[in-house]
C-alpha cells in the first residue's frame, strides 16, 4: 500500500537514486545491503544491544539508499497476510525502551544453554517483529543484531541452515506470542563459538 515513503501512485520506496522501478530498486538495495553486511562483519556496530545499536546497523545496511534509514517509521504497518499488527508510530519509542530493556534485564541472554538461548532469542525476535521500527529492512537488521547478541553470549547462529520461509512463518508466530517453533528452528542452527 502506497504511503509517505513511496513514490506517488506506486509502492516503490523513495530512494537516493530516484529509482522508480521495483526490480531495479531491489537489485540496488540487495547489492548495497551485501556491502553493508561485509562492512559490519569487518567493523561491527558497537554492541550495546540497545535500540541505538539496532539503528546503527540499519543505517549501515540501508543508509546509502534511504534518507530515513535508522529512524522510527512514521506510518502504520501490518504484516501482510499474517494478522500481526505492528506497533503504532506514536508508541515506537516507549515500546523500543521496553523491548531492549527486557534484553538488558535478562543479561543479554548470557549463561544460557543452547535450547534456552534459542527460545529466548525467538521470544525477543517476536517482540522486535511487533515493534517493526523501520519502514523497511527490519528483518535483515534484526538478524545482524541477533547474530551479534549470540556471539556476545558465546553462540553462533548459522543463518544459512535456516529455511527463510519457515523462519518467516515462525517469526510471525513468535510475534503473535508463540515463539516455540522459531525457538526450535534457531536451536538447530545455533552452536558454540569455535
Amino acid at each position: 500500500m502506497p504511503d509517505r515513503y513511496t513514490y506517488p501512485n506506486s509502492e516503490v520506496l523513495r530512494n537516493k537514486f530516484s529509482l522508480v522501478d521495483q526490480f531495479g530498486l531491489s537489485r540496488v538495495e540487495n547489492g548495497l545491503v551485501e556491502l553493508g553486511l561485509a562492512s559490519l562483519a569487518a567493523a561491527p556496530a558497537d554492541p550495546t544491544f540497545t535500540f541505538g545499536h539496532l539503528q546503527a546497523i540499519h543505517r549501515r545496511l540501508f543508509g546509502e539508499l534511504y534518507e530515513w534509514a535508522g529512524t522510527f517509521r512514521q506510518t502504520d504497518r501490518a504484516a501482510r497476510g499474517t494478522g500481526v499488527v505492528h506497533c503504532r508510530p506514536e508508541f515506537l519509542e516507549s515500546a523500543a525502551d521496553d523491548v531492549f530493556g527486557a534484553l538488558k534485564t535478562e543479561d543479554f541472554l548470557t549463561g544460557l544453554d543452547r535450547d534456552a538461548f534459542a527460545v529466548a532469542v525467538a521470544r525477543h525476535w517476536g517482540a522486535m517483529a511487533v515493534l517493526d521500527p523501520f519502514r523497511d529492512g527490519n528483518i535483515r537488521s534484526q538478524a545482524v543484531f541477533l547474530e551479534q547478541l549470540a556471539r556476545s553470549a558465546g553462540w553462533s547462529i548459522n543463518w544459512g541452515a535456516l529455511d527463510p520461509d519457515w523462519v518467516k512463518e515462525a517469526r510471525m508466530g513468535a510475534a503473535a506470542g508463540n515463539p516455540g517453533l522459531l525457538g526450535k528452528l534457531l536451536a538447530r542452527a545455533t552452536g558454540p563459538l569455535p
